[in-house]
């Protein structure tokens, strides 16, 4: 959750209290982008996709785009699973595409799902046959048929009650949707429900009142979530760490925590490291260069632990969760740099025998702007920025080589631009079925798209 560019949302929130027939195209789309991050542990890759490289990948274009509804993007991106594409909007409808398109340059939805009155701003979750969505604004997990109802507006099958309104996006593993709330709590509940239309939660996690949970990951055994701490003195985060299968009780305590120095904004889990985004610290704490953390996924045997290692990032902090791929953890970001602005920051996976570590390069970019997680496809790596160019205020996502270029500084290989008069905040990409999916709001008309690029 990067609350550098969104503070002032958050703040508001904060006082103020997310089956028609497929085309036969979709028949071959055998990969999948099920939820933020791709999965559980937000690796930020597809395995299964092979269509892109740095040979091909300056040949991409925009071939189609998803009226998703007017003006309803926050930081809510695409997922991609049977053949389907699904996102949520800030009208509080769930929306659903063939991910194959519709044989038209811009398509309407199969389906849509309502949670009335709510706004549903995160990243939605497909699992076990199951459309999980969350809202900030209405204390409820959201459960749709994937599949739809066989009308044109359905209904959620069963709902799961929450203590408050939700601040990041679902993640799904081994039959278990976590979904965390803007005062504290963590959410555990079956993906396919508990027979009845409104379900308890299976356990809660218990931090702090004025703790904001970001997206949760999983691994190792453990749920991990980054989170906005705030206080009238300090805007600041920490990570949570509680047991993927609770603790026993109705309330569980974290496991460890640790200090991520500044408000989350993402968490990624590699093997038997936990790797911590945040952004810039407010307020009387000391804001720092280093907002990259890596922690060993199993503690440190006490209740409060400190990174093994950390990554220096500028002071600005760092946009969504990180990808660890080619030997390196890879970073969105913008720095106050004239050289570059902003790109993605490339450091060593495991370190460089140091507490802190430089980037080995950064992929520049000349836009100070949100950006998307940085996802990998091949040896290609994909950032989303709005503005991308930073005139005019287009949206679209670079792509580098993961290589590198053999210097600090590596230009793009390409931006597929999505077009010259946009918004964007953020929201990830999803690769999947040979398409790469970004959502956009165009000002021209107002409609937010999910923009399709392929190659030809």
């Amino acid at each position: 959750m990067n609350l550098r560019r969104s503070a002032a949302a958050l703040a508001g929130i904060l006082l103020a209290v997310a089956g028609a027939g497929a085309p036969a195209a979709d028949a071959a789309i055998v990969n999948s982008w099920p939820q933020y991050g791709h999965d559980a542990q937000h690796t930020g890759t597809n395995p299964a996709e092979h269509a892109f490289n740095t040979g091909n990948i300056k040949n991409l274009k925009v071939t189609s785009k998803a009226h998703v509804g007017d003006t309803v993007l926050d930081r809510n991106g695409p997922v991609v699973a049977n053949g389907r594409m699904y996102i949520g909007g800030t009208d509080g409808n769930l929306s659903v595409f063939a991910a194959g398109g519709c044989g038209a340059e811009s398509c309407e939805p199969l389906w849509r799902g309502s949670i009335g009155d709510g706004t549903i701003n995160f990243t939605v979750a497909v699992a076990d046959g199951f459309v999980l969505v969350g809202s900030p604004n209405i204390h409820a997990l959201f459960a749709f048929p994937a599949a739809g109802c066989g009308a044109a507006t359905c209904k959620p099958v069963w709902t799961g009650t929450m203590q408050d309104g939700a601040t990041g996006s679902v993640t799904a593993s081994g039959g278990i949707a976590y979904v965390g709330d803007i005062s504290g709590h963590l959410y555990a509940f079956r993906t396919t429900g508990c027979g009845r239309a409104t379900c308890p939660p299976l356990w809660t996690g218990i931090g702090l009142p004025n703790e904001a949970l970001d997206t949760p990951a999983v691994g190792n055994g453990f749920v991990y979530v980054d989170t906005f701490l705030s206080s009238p003195e300090l805007f600041t985060g920490r990570l949570l760490t509680f047991r993927a299968g609770g603790c026993g009780a109705a309330t569980c305590k974290p496991v460890w925590t640790a200090d991520i120095g500044g408000p989350g904004s993402g968490v990624t889990v590699a093997g038997g490291t936990v790797f911590t985004n945040s952004s810039t610290l407010f307020g009387e704490g000391t804001n720092t260069d280093f907002h990259l953390m890596a922690f060993a996924a199993g503690g440190c045997g006490g209740p409060v632990c400190k990174p093994l290692r950390t990554y220096f990032t500028y002071d600005t902090g760092v946009d969504g969760s990180p990808t660890v791929a080619g030997g390196y953890v890879l970073a969105s970001g913008n720095a106050d740099d004239l050289r570059f602005i902003g790109g993605v920051f490339a450091y060593p996976v495991d370190g460089c025998g140091k507490p802190q570590c430089q980037p080995a390069w950064i992929g520049t970019s000349f836009a100070f702007a949100p950006a998307s997680p940085p996802v990998v496809v091949g040896d290609v790596i994909l950032v989303a920025k709005g503005p991308a160019s930073g005139f005019p205020v287009d949206s679209g996502f670079f792509t580098y080589n993961l290589r590198g270029c053999g210097a600090a500084l590596c230009p793009p290989i390409s931006l597929v631009q999505m077009g010259e008069s946009q918004f964007y905040n953020g929201g990830p990409l999803a690769v999947a079925g040979h398409k790469i999916f970004m959502a956009s709001n165009d000002n021209t008309d107002g409609h937010t798209n999910v923009y399709t690029a392929s190659l030809p």
